[in-house]
């Protein structure tokens, strides 16, 4: 499971640091088969979070076994408060019930 907010259209730099320190897995016997992605962005357009799917895509796309599942985005959260009863928090504890 991924989080990030959404930085100039893509990942945080944390959450890519967090990524190039996964670079260790590569070749190894991993476990993992599925990644899921949620994320956050002030704004509230679809195509906002297509940066953000293509970086994680290209890490998943370095494992053969996973593949990238679902993403889930929460667009037009910018203030204190603003995530509160958003669509996207259902749909997180929904698919985490399927996991």
């Amino acid at each position: 499971m991924f989080a990030t907010p959404i930085y100039y259209y893509s990942v945080s730099g944390q959450f890519k640091t967090m990524l190039d320190r996964a670079n260790p897995l590569f070749g190894t016997d991993y476990a993992f088969t599925k990644a899921y992605l949620l994320a956050t962005a002030a704004e509230n357009e679809a195509a906002t979070v297509e940066g953000t799917v293509k970086a994680i895509q290209g890490w998943v796309d370095c494992f053969d076994r996973c593949e990238l599942a679902e993403t889930i985005f929460a667009g037009g959260v910018s203030s204190v408060g603003d995530i509160a009863g958003h669509p996207a928090l259902e749909q997180a504890y929904q698919s985490g019930k399927e996991v």
